[in-house]
């Protein structure tokens, strides 16, 4: 054992370890929203490439040990690049993009040169021993960092208030819809971006739908906003676990995916149906009928993968734009749904189905009109104001069929889980909130917040009790996500 460890440690293995340790520590960075086994084609690539660099520098210098130092420097300078820009750009240096991977690449070059010209001496043991004890220790910090994910994501946790009801289903059960607009704020929120949805939210009073016109988001991000009204209560009131001085935010969405309103539906007989969204941690991929179209030919963690290497180079002299691949995803998704509709209106019920599209949210890759944009070519105020035009339009005929298709006439949530602006706290809090619920409207009010939306469903289609929440609404910043300031409701 003694002499295998020896061999171990004196073998050029640290350059695979390497290979390996630049796409894990971006993987462990990101895993709440990275699908499990999605960060496995970039690993092969990268020991792939590995695995090639090492042949091709062992036929210049024939020596595997010093194959192995060129490889590794080569590795650290393509994925470090990123990092190296994103600090320029933080500490506001300006500098060309040809200027900076010119020098980066004649730096690479001048090293790996240095080191070949060493060739015909022995590299020493202690370096190489030295080179894998780097590796190994790089590579055991977000091997350590997943493995605490892993185990934490798989230990159960309740809610220390269990707001799940006892229902039962009947031939007159309708099927409910929850569809979330992320980031689709208020009316009084949107002007300011350029775009009026009066015309809009019209549509939807003509349809039959209730809009809360002084409506707030309880929360100012999706994870709580989401859990909080999936689970009819205010999360701070779930649970210890979401104290002010807590940051993790697991919990919150263990209690987001097995939510109250799903669990009790559930327990009745309801079908449950829902749609990839691009945020892993909402997705419910348990679902009875789980919607998620073809895999695109770069996935989300990939262009993050990318963004982080020299690679981007390509995408900043236009040879290729990572931006518009990466927002192809979203297009992706956001047309299964406006297609799904006529297949939803149709399956057999009754179901409850989560929706949660990812606009007038960032990115913007839809203009106006739907027509597919790079979202890099529009700033974030006309980002926004397009896709809140492009997504009012294209939801509507989605809602007219949900309605004028069921058999029973449906519940239908329409909900922002936000308003649009993170640097005016206000205005982040002003949501869109309308509601089809043809037993029940005399419920509504227009102050109504998310928090009652299930409360109300409850009590009007399920003869449940539930009293109705004062709707507070509660800002806050990461990473004290659960550290509130109460923000007033001014509408008029």
């Amino acid at each position: 054992m003694k002499k295998r460890v020896e061999h171990l440690f004196l073998s050029p293995v640290y350059s695979y370890l390497f290979g390996a340790y630049f796409i894990f520590r971006i993987y462990a960075n990101n895993i709440h929203g990275v699908p499990p086994g999605e960060f496995l084609r970039p690993l092969l690539i990268s020991l792939l490439a590995t695995c090639v660099l090492m042949a091709s520098f062992h036929g210049w210098t024939r020596d595997w040990q010093r194959s192995a130092l060129m490889t590794s420097v080569l590795l650290a300078m393509f994925f470090s690049y990123g990092l190296i820009w994103s600090l320029l750009i933080a500490m506001r240096i300006r500098a060309r993009v040809e200027i900076l991977a010119g020098v980066w690449i004649l730096l690479a070059v001048l090293i790996l040169t240095r080191i070949a010209a060493g060739t015909g001496k022995r590299v020493s043991q202690d370096s190489i021993v030295g080179m894998n004890l780097i590796a190994i220790i790089l590579l055991l910090f977000p091997t350590l960092q997943t493995i605490r994910y892993i185990v934490a994501n798989s230990l159960p946790f309740e809610a220390g208030v269990d707001t799940a009801a006892s229902i039962h289903i009947t031939p007159s059960s309708p099927d409910i819809y929850y569809i979330i607009l992320d980031g689709y704020g208020r009316t009084d929120a949107i002007l300011p971006y350029g775009y009026d949805n009066s015309g809009f939210i019209e549509s939807l009073r003509g349809m039959g739908f209730y809009v809360a016109d002084c409506s707030q988001s309880n929360y100012a991000g999706t994870g709580l906003s989401l859990t909080s009204a999936l689970n009819m209560e205010y999360a701070q009131h779930l649970g210890d676990a979401f104290s002010p001085d807590e940051t993790d935010l697991i919990n919150l969405y263990k209690l987001l995916d097995h939510n109250a309103a799903r669990r009790s539906l559930g327990a009745a007989g309801y079908k449950t149906v829902a749609f990839a969204s691009g945020f892993y941690w909402a997705e419910w991929r348990d679902a009875d009928v789980f919607l998620s179209p073809p895999r695109n030919s770069v996935t989300e963690f990939e262009a993050v993968v990318l963004f982080s290497t020299l690679a981007r180079v390509l995408d900043d002299r236009g040879v290729v734009n990572l931006d518009d691949l990466h927002g192809e995803n979203f297009r992706s998704r956001t047309r299964l749904v406006l297609d799904s509709f006529d297949s939803l209106a149709e399956m057999p019920g009754p179901k409850f189905v989560f929706i949660h599209i990812i606009a007038p949210h960032d990115p913007p890759v839809f203009d106006r009109a739907g027509n597919p944009i790079p979202p890099d070519q529009v700033d974030s105020r006309e980002g926004y104001a397009n896709m809140a035009e492009f997504i009012s339009d294209a939801i509507l005929p989605g809602l007219e069929t949900l309605i004028r298709k069921s058999t029973i006439p449906p519940v239908i949530l329409l909900q922002g889980d936000h308003g649009p602006s993170p640097r005016h706290p206000a205005d982040r809090m002003k949501i869109l909130n309308a509601y089809f619920l043809p037993r029940g409207a005399g419920n509504l009010y227009p102050g109504i917040s998310p928090v009652n939306s299930f409360r109300v469903v409850f009590n009007s289609y399920f003869e449940t009790d539930y009293p109705l929440l004062e709707d507070v609404s509660y800002f806050s910043n990461p990473p004290k996500r659960y550290d509130f300031e109460i923000m007033q409701n001014t509408c008029p």
